[in-house]
């Protein structure tokens, strides 16, 4: 039936259900037992077609809506389907297939059952709605920006390169030479030294444990809740590594403190001076930044400038020490200080975000574990652009 004849036959059921209660009311007595029985059978008929008509005006409204629109990806739904081992719906499936996609281009494998591409957008189609508004379908997953965003090594102006496939090979360059001659000595050969620093996928690792109460929320905060922990846990891993004093392999990058072995004195403003004047002998300029840990920042904020109680100049001052920048992270190695032009330091991501729904590992605490997976590399362009200490 169309629109029209369902309207039609309500309009005629309720002519009917009215007469009943009319003829009652005419006579001031009461619906008889079967009057009651019709009435009612009436009113039931009447429910039935605002139904069907509420279906089809519902199936109209989707057909002319369906380009205008498009479902957003819910995160929290897909682990509640993965948990409860239910089939994905189609929208996230869809995101999924994207993510596949993004890792098999990046030649990296995945194992999760939910793989988010860094980056997913729909298709943005724009028509005018009936109240004149634009309505414009746009979704993006949001996963990469806040975990560039997160990185203190961001801030301090890190490279973050992004969708890599296969191993990069970034050039580098020592910087020309030029000297002085007589008039009909040969010209010295002052040509720099090329080199490259060579970035390789390395799978960086980690887990969120979520409650069983928390994925049957639908709220936007809940959803924003689970992406932020994914987020932290995969940024507060990656700058702990290359913060760190680890030895690189194939696994993992080298953390840029290894091989720095701990100050065994109290540092000073000399020493501050020191690491100033390491970067300037190596000609290394530009956005030059201080990282420290909150060990060393304890440490610099009760140290005096001139080494004595009378001095009240602390060689960190407020977010500065001498005067540069200072950035503070847990992810720093203990107690180390790092000063340099951190747009030196290169970070190279791959594929997508991978990640597994374990039902089974925290069924005991009535959580969900979501072990996440992604591919990272991280290493300076030019080692003498850093120079590091751990304090004593």
């Amino acid at each position: 039936m169309n629109s029209l004849t369902l309207k039609d036959k309500r309009e005629q059921l309720k002519i009917k259900a009215e007469s009943l209660l009319g003829e009652a009311k005419k006579e001031s007595r009461k619906l008889s037992t079967d009057e009651e029985k019709e009435y009612n059978d009436l009113c039931k008929q009447i429910s039935d077609v605002d139904n069907e008509l509420r279906a089809l005006n519902n199936k109209l409204n989707n057909k002319e809506t369906r380009t205008m629109t498009k479902e957003k990806f819910s995160l929290l739904k897909a682990v509640r389907a993965i948990a409860n081992n239910q089939t994905l719906d189609e929208r996230s499936q869809e995101v999924v297939d994207a993510g596949i996609a993004e890792m098999r281009k990046s030649g990296q494998s995945y194992s999760g059952q939910i793989v988010l591409p860094v980056e997913e957008r729909a298709n943005v189609q724009a028509t005018k709605a009936t109240a004149g508004q634009e309505i414009v379908a746009e979704d993006k997953l949001n996963i990469l920006a806040p975990l560039r965003n997160s990185l203190v090594l961001s801030a301090a102006g890190a490279n973050f390169m992004t969708g890599l496939i296969g191993n990069v090979s970034i050039p580098t360059y020592s910087g020309s030479t030029v000297g002085w001659a007589g008039e009909v000595d040969a010209a010295s050969d002052g040509a720099g030294t090329f080199g490259e620093v060579e970035l390789s996928p390395k799978r960086l690792t980690a887990y969120v444990d979520i409650s069983k109460q928390f994925i049957i929320q639908d709220s936007v905060s809940a959803e924003a809740l689970l992406r932020k922990d994914i987020v932290d846990a995969l940024s507060n891993k990656l700058e702990a590594t290359i913060l760190g004093a680890e030895e690189g392999d194939s696994t993992k990058p080298a953390g840029l403190f290894n091989g720095v072995t701990a100050d065994t004195a109290a540092i000073t403003f000399a020493d501050i001076l020191a690491m100033e004047q390491s970067l300037e002998e190596a000609n290394v300029s530009g956005n030059i930044n201080f990282i420290a840990s909150p060990a060393a920042k304890a440490v610099l904020r009760t140290t005096t400038v001139g080494g004595t109680k009378s001095d009240i100049r602390m060689l960190m001052d407020g977010n500065e020490i001498d005067g540069i920048p200072t950035l503070v992270t847990n992810g720093v190695t203990s107690k180390g200080l790092i000063l340099g032009n951190f747009s030196d330091l290169v970070i190279g991501q791959w594929g997508a975000i991978d990640l597994t729904v374990d039902p089974y590992t925290q069924a005991a605490n009535g959580k969900i574990r979501l072990v996440v997976n992604a591919y990272f590399d991280a290493k300076p362009q030019r080692a003498n652009s850093f120079v590091k200490k751990i304090l004593a």
